[in-house]
């Protein structure tokens, strides 16, 4: 029977791939769409995939696992890759480990409410208005179509550990050989201001 939705998500799959392969030649790296899907992995499934392992690297825990396994490099520091690598890059993450923040979705498949949520955190911490992704120098603004809210295994980033975890984040494809900056962060004041860098080597 045809499925328009499995077909569209194929499509959208082997469309990213193919998209990363070019830039790859191209020497370039670029956001993927937020509806894109590569290797079959949509934001949503990426962000259920890495979550532990994600909210155990920020809040330095020792109980983190392994990275995940999963066909990309799971940026959240420092990497020397392959040429052909895809990027996840987490931005921002907030969860109920610890009790949930004001404005917590009860619904965490609302995607509406998950960004909601995060957006009215940045916002209220930090003052950012809309999140960003910047590859060397390249500044590229997130909307709220890359916020994902997803079920977890118990998370590491707080007591009593949380199960509901929504995450801004990015595919980014494939950057050409040599060194490069990946920044994570914010536009506030109507100005792009990078609260995280790593580098990244590409050989």
């Amino acid at each position: 029977m045809f499925n328009r939705n499995r077909s569209v998500m194929m499509c959208t799959a082997i469309f990213s791939v193919l998209t990363c392969a070019a830039y790859a030649q191209c020497g370039g790296s670029e956001v993927l769409p937020a509806c894109a899907s590569p290797y079959g992995y949509s934001l949503a499934e990426i962000a259920r995939a890495t979550a532990v392992y994600n909210t155990g690297i920020q809040a330095g825990s020792p109980l983190t696992p392994p990275p995940p396994d999963v066909p990309f490099q799971v940026l959240v520091g420092d990497a020397t890759v392959r040429p052909d690598t895809i990027f996840y890059v987490p931005i921002y993450v907030v969860d109920d480990s610890g009790g949930a923040p004001a404005g917590f979705p009860t619904d965490i498949n609302n995607q509406r409410a998950d960004a909601a949520c995060l957006e009215g955190v940045v916002f209220g911490l930090y003052g950012v208005t809309d999140l960003i992704v910047q590859v060397d120098g390249k500044t590229t603004v997130l909307n709220n179509g890359y916020i994902a809210g997803v079920r977890t295994p118990p998370l590491l980033d707080g007591t009593p550990a949380g199960t509901h975890y929504i995450v801004s984040a990015v595919f980014l494809t494939p950057l050409a050989p040599g060194k490069h900056t990946v920044g994570i962060g914010g536009i506030i004041g109507g100005a792009p201001v990078v609260f995280v860098s790593y580098n990244v080597t590409v050989r």
